[in-house]
This record gives C-alpha cells, sequence and structure tokens, in this order.
C-alpha cells in the first residue's frame, strides 16, 4: 500500500502484507490464483490473529488500520467472510479506526459495508481512495468513529 521506507513490515503471509507507521497498520491483501479456496480462507483466518495484535498495540503505535482488498477476488466464501467480521471487531472492541480500501465494484462495496455494519459499526468505513483511507484511520480521536 505505502511504499514509504520509514514503515516497518509487522506481518506477512500468503497473500497478504501488513506494515506499520504514521500511527497506522497498513494490510494489503491480493488474490492468489494459484491456490485453493481452502488455503485462501486459512490465509484469512491467519490474519484474524494479526489483527487481534494489532487491536492490542498501544493507541500511540496504532491509532487505525487501513485494509486494501481491492486485489482481492470481488467474493468470498463463509470462511473468509467469517474470518473478516473478526479482524473487524478486533479494532472495533479496541476503539480503533478500519478503513477498508474497496475495489471499484458494487458488490465488494455492499459486501463490506454488510461486515462493518455487523462487526465495526462505529470505527469501519470503507473507501476507494486510499489516501482518503489512510487520513481517516490515521486522525483518530478517542470516542469518534
Amino acid at each position: 500500500m505505502s511504499s514509504e521506507p520509514d514503515r516497518e513490515v509487522y506481518a506477512e503471509g500468503g497473500n497478504y502484507s501488513m506494515t506499520l507507521g504514521d500511527g497506522v497498520a497498513a494490510c494489503r491483501v491480493w488474490r492468489r490464483p494459484d491456490v485453493s479456496r481452502e488455503v485462501g480462507a486459512a490465509y484469512a483466518r491467519e490474519m484474524v490473529g494479526v489483527f487481534q495484535r494489532i487491536a492490542r498495540e498501544p493507541t500511540a503505535r496504532v491509532r487505525g488500520a487501513v485494509l486494501d482488498l481491492r486485489e482481492v477476488t470481488i467474493a468470498w466464501g463463509p470462511t473468509t467472510d467469517a474470518a473478516l467480521g473478526e479482524m473487524f471487531g478486533a479494532l472495533e472492541g479496541a476503539s480503533r479506526r478500519i478503513a477498508l480500501v474497496s475495489a471499484d465494484d458494487a458488490l465488494q462495496m455492499m459486501s463490506l459495508q454488510r461486515l462493518l455494519k455487523a462487526h465495526a459499526p462505529k470505527f469501519g468505513r470503507v473507501f476507494v481512495i486510499p489516501a482518503d483511507a489512510f487520513r481517516w484511520a490515521g486522525s483518530f480521536r478517542q470516542g469518534i468513529g
């Protein structure tokens, strides 16, 4: 997401990479047509643990997170859907903003809005422009969603 050299690599997996910098955790996820749907779902389950760790970081280190989903499949299965809900819920429970960067696709945007409504209604928002997502995620003020 951000190629700035001052971002620290926080976690990497089979189809994702998360970095930290300027108070924002930035996670980029990409499509892996060479792996099965089950393996892709396992990557999503792995990311739940990463987001749970991010939610426990001090607010001075992580005010919010940006999850870039522009390069993933537009629709996903129930295991991935549940994992996304857990990721969003972990940040919501820690009062951290979660900015989702969606592909410019109505189906994906609706799926993400549905998940946010259920798991991060106060601290979640969908964007199509990454810079807007970063600005919003990094401008956290206690008690403001």
